[in-house]
């Protein structure tokens, strides 16, 4: 998708209309597309192997953050352990279909029927991504994850979810 747009007039105005604090929404490929890398290419399988994943650049506008979409509908959770193995200091963020994250500052709240997923490889004390061979199931220890539903929020900073009281009280600012 950004080899398409990337350095065109479109992504300036993209660009533009973010930074005054306009809305930018995607679904699919174009919500994958918000972080600096997206994933473009993996197979949906329970269990990861090496070599699986085709990243490439985003539009940059979500920082710290790699987002993959039809999450439970397509069994993706192996998918985003492989793009967060590979980028630890990433969140994966896996969205269901006819759900949505609206994001806001420092933190998003989710919206829909379905759950979103929030992998946390910051704290991950061994990992063989680097040393196994291509189609070795991947090994992955100490990643955390969160499950939030309608309404809950999560903090990109503090890489924390957000209970929707907290954040109505203004525990968010």
């Amino acid at each position: 998708m950004t080899s398409q747009i990337g350095d065109t007039p479109l992504e300036a105005r993209i660009r533009e209309v973010y930074e005054r604090g306009g809305v930018v929404a995607g679904t699919s490929a174009g919500a994958s597309v918000m972080c600096e890398t997206m994933l473009v290419k993996g197979p949906s399988r329970e269990s990861y192997r090496i070599g699986d994943l085709q990243m490439a650049p985003g539009l940059g506008l979500v920082r710290g953050v790699i987002i993959d979409q039809h999450f439970a509908e397509r069994g993706r959770m192996g998918r985003l352990l492989g793009a967060v193995a590979q980028n630890p200091r990433v969140l994966g963020i896996g969205i269901d279909e006819d759900t949505a994250i609206v994001l806001q500052g420092g933190h998003f709240r989710v919206i829909g029927s379905g759950a979103v997923y929030v992998a946390d490889g910051a704290g991950i004390t061994h990992s063989n991504i680097a040393e196994a061979r291509t189609d070795e199931p991947l090994s992955l220890y100490d990643v955390r994850l969160h499950v939030l539903s309608a309404g809950d929020a999560f903090d990109l900073n503090r890489r924390a979810p957000l209970p929707a009281r907290d954040l109505d009280s203004g525990a968010a600012q």
